[in-house]
């Protein structure tokens, strides 16, 4: 749809203006890709090959800030479409315009991806999108089966041979859920004192629901290491933990020049709420830092007064899905081949 004169684009000209590498893709063309109809999807497949690989990159990076920006749109048939691509980092970027899909008829291909491809950043982020898939067990939105087969790969994924990156991708996944295997891996991983392995513990911490964590987290919120001491405050705040409004609080009047770290602290403190916070806000909103602060004061301001934990839990699935079947019998031959047979190499070790 071309905004200014509110008539459709032609696909035809989209195309057109992708091949033509010489001049920057239209930023008003963008949209076109949203809700592809199959007949689209399959001319822009058929000439895809021959479209410069920074092109595609290109293209596939202007989709996702799209992404973050409209809610409307959706670019999920592209991007399944583009799942099996020869490029990883063409592969890579159509899981990347996953992030919101909520179909668990991608959870086998996830999977998959998870245990096939050869490149280690595309398994990372399939990995990554599997951890919302977690959650939805946890939320009973998956057949026991799925779940159980789901959480049993990643632990398997966290006590395997794969790369460290993947291997705490999939701890960070792990956050969600309840498997007996999961309070030890934190564990473990937090005592390493490796930087990105405490960075992922705290992270699948905050995930837990479990507050048993705060001392922990806590314990993080002044680390010297920028990454963890962030992890830590998104922790606190995921944990609603009392015992951490007054480091945060504390954070928050010392000056940063690290813009994302003061908007989580921000963010932290509205979900962990408190008269004390509250008046922090107000005196913050009477003169934010820029105007990104100041709508990201409001939305912060709108939470506390919402009081309402987890995005996450507004997800909903309906359990009569016709997708169930297929993602209860992939993963329920996952669960009884590659994950024994995982077991039994870890025991001859």
């Amino acid at each position: 749809m071309n905004k200014e004169s509110g008539e459709p684009i032609p696909f035809s000209s989209v195309l057109s203006a992708l091949q033509n590498a010489s001049v920057p893709f239209p930023a008003r063309y963008l949209r076109s890709f949203s809700d592809l109809p199959p007949a689209n999807l399959k001319v822009l497949l058929n000439c895809w090959p021959s479209i410069p690989a920074r092109r595609k990159v290109s293209l596939l990076e202007d989709l996702e800030a799209v992404l973050e920006e409209d809610t409307l749109v959706n670019f999920d048939n592209l991007a399944r479409a583009l799942l099996a691509d020869p490029d990883p980092h063409v592969r890579t970027c159509a899981l990347r315009l996953l992030w919101e899909c909520e179909e668990k008829s991608i959870l086998p291909i996830l999977v998959d991806i998870s245990i096939k491809d050869e490149d280690e950043t595309t398994r990372e982020t399939a990995i990554s999108l599997l951890g919302k898939f977690v959650l939805l067990g946890e939320l009973d939105s998956l057949k026991d089966s799925a779940k159980e087969g789901l959480n049993q790969h990643l632990v398997n994924i966290v006590r395997g041979k794969d790369k460290t990156r993947v291997k705490q991708r999939a701890l960070e996944s792990l956050g969600y859920s309840s498997h007996p295997a999961v309070p030890d891996l934190i564990r473990n991983a937090y005592q390493t004192n490796d930087l990105h392995w405490v960075t992922s513990a705290i992270c699948a911490m905050g995930r837990s629901a479990d507050d048993a964590w705060g001392p922990q987290v806590v314990a993080m919120l002044t680390s010297p290491e920028p990454e963890i001491q962030f992890e830590a405050i998104r922790a606190a705040g995921e944990l609603e933990l009392r015992t951490a409004r007054e480091p945060l609080l504390a954070l928050l009047e010392e000056e940063t020049e690290d813009e994302e770290m003061r908007l989580a602290l921000i963010w932290a403190l509205s979900q962990i709420g408190g008269d004390a916070v509250r008046e922090k806000l107000n005196e913050l909103l009477e003169n934010p830092s820029n105007e990104d602060e100041a709508e990201w004061l409001e939305k912060a301001m709108e939470n506390l007064d919402i009081s309402t934990p987890g995005d996450m839990n507004l997800l909903d699935f309906s359990p009569g899905d016709e997708e169930d079947d297929e993602e209860e019998d992939f993963l329920g031959d996952l669960e009884l081949d590659d994950f024994n047979a995982e077991d039994e190499e870890e025991e001859d070790e």
